[in-house]
C-alpha cells in the first residue's frame, strides 16, 4: 500500500492507495484527509483498506486459518488465470483439460501403487462409455474408472449427499470387489506409513465403524451449510482433511479425498488440481494434521499448491 497526493482546487488531499491486478489493474483508494496520519493510524487505516478489498473480491467470505492477505492474493491469481484459460482457442483449452485431468489420473492412482502408464491415463480421458468394449488390462480398467468418477463429479450439482459420496467410491473402486466398493467399512481401519522394510501405524486411528455414518451426515451438512461462506480454498482443504481422517471404506480412502476436494473447487469455480504431485509433501501435511488434530498445516500445504499451479498450470502448453 502507498500513500498519494492529490491536489484538486489547489487543496493537498492524502490518500492510501493499493492497485490489485485483476483482469485489468483496478486502484482500491481510502481517503485520509489534508495530513499524512501518524504511523499508529496509518496502521489502522491499512486494515481499513484491507478490509475494502476483501469485501470486494470475496465478498466477505468467512475464514478460519488463512489470512485475508492470502485469500486476495489466491483470489487475484485465480482470475488471472481463468482469464488466460479464456483467451485460448478451443482446441488449446481442450488439450490443457486433457492434460490436467490424465495427470490427476496418473499421479492419484500411481501414489496409491496402482502401476498404471501415463498412456492407460491418457486412453482412459480419451474413452467414453461407448468405446469401451472389453478391457482385460486390471490397470487400465481402474484409470477408466477413475474418469467416470471425475465426470460424475463435473456434471454434479453443486453440494454433497450421502448417496453421492457412496455413488462416487462405487465408480472409482467399482474393480475392486473385495474392499466393497459403494459401502461404508465395517471394521476398525489403521492407518500405516510404509517405508522399504516395514510399516508403522501412525498416531491417529480412524473412528470405529459405528460412527462413521453420523459422522459423514454431519461432514455433508457442514459442507452444504459452507458453500458460498467459508474461502474456497479452506472449505475444500477441510473437506479432504476431515474426510481422510473418518477414513469411511475399506480402501480408497485418499482417492475419494483428493476427488471430493476438487469438487468443493469446482463448486467453487476453481479449476482441478493436482494435490498428491508432490507426494511426500503432501503426505507429511496430512499425516501432520491428523496425527496432531490441527487442520493448518493441510490447508496452508492446499493453499501453496494451488497458488503454484494457478501460475504455473499453463507451462506444458508453451502458454505466453
Amino acid at each position: 500500500m502507498r500513500v498519494r497526493k492529490k491536489t484538486v482546487n489547489r487543496q493537498e488531499y492524502y490518500y492510501l492507495e493499493e492497485t490489485i491486478r485483476l483482469e485489468k489493474p483496478k486502484v482500491y483508494s481510502l481517503f485520509l484527509g489534508k495530513k499524512i496520519p501518524a504511523k499508529s493510524q496509518i496502521k489502522g487505516k491499512e486494515k481499513e483498506l484491507l478490509e475494502k478489498i476483501y469485501t470486494d473480491l470475496l465478498g466477505g467470505a468467512s475464514r478460519v486459518y488463512l489470512t485475508k492477505e492470502q485469500l486476495i492474493q489466491i483470489e487475484k491469481q485465480r482470475r488471472q488465470y481463468l482469464q488466460r484459460v479464456k483467451r485460448l482457442g478451443k482446441a488449446k483449452q481442450e488439450e490443457k483439460e486433457e492434460i490436467d485431468t490424465v495427470n490427476f489420473i496418473y499421479t492419484t492412482l500411481t501414489t496409491e501403487g496402482v502401476p498404471i502408464t501415463k498412456e492407460d491415463a491418457g486412453l482412459a480421458y480419451r474413452f467414453t462409455g461407448k468405446n469401451v468394449r472389453g478391457v482385460r488390462d486390471e490397470n487400465l480398467k481402474v484409470a477408466l474408472d477413475m474418469m467416470k468418477g471425475i465426470r460424475r463429479m463435473k456434471e454434479g450439482e453443486k453440494g454433497i449427499s450421502q448417496d453421492f459420496i457412496l455413488e462416487l467410491h462405487g465408480t472409482i473402486m467399482a474393480g475392486y470387489n473385495d474392499k466393497n466398493p459403494g459401502e461404508f467399512r465395517k471394521k476398525q481401519a489403521y492407518i500405516y506409513l510404509k517405508s522399504y522394510d516395514k510399516a508403522e501405524e501412525i498416531r491417529f486411528r480412524p473412528p470405529p465403524p459405528e460412527k462413521i455414518e453420523g459422522m459423514i451426515a454431519e461432514l455433508v451438512e457442514w459442507y452444504n451449510a459452507n458453500v458460498g461462506k467459508l474461502n474456497a480454498v479452506e472449505l475444500a482443504a477441510l473437506l479432504h482433511l476431515r474426510i481422510y481422517m473418518i477414513h469411511p471404506f475399506d480402501d480408497g480412502n485418499k482417492r475419494m479425498s483428493r476427488l471430493l476436494l476438487n469438487k468443493a473447487f469446482f463448486d467453487s469455480g476453481y479449476p482441478m488440481l493436482n494435490i498428491s504431485k508432490e507426494t511426500q509433501s503432501y503426505f507429511d501435511a496430512l499425516i501432520r494434521s491428523a496425527e496432531k488434530g490441527e487442520e493448518r498445516p493441510f490447508v496452508e500445504f492446499v493453499v501453496a499448491q494451488l497458488a503454484l499451479y494457478l501460475r504455473s498450470g499453463f507451462k506444458k502448453l508453451a502458454l505466453h
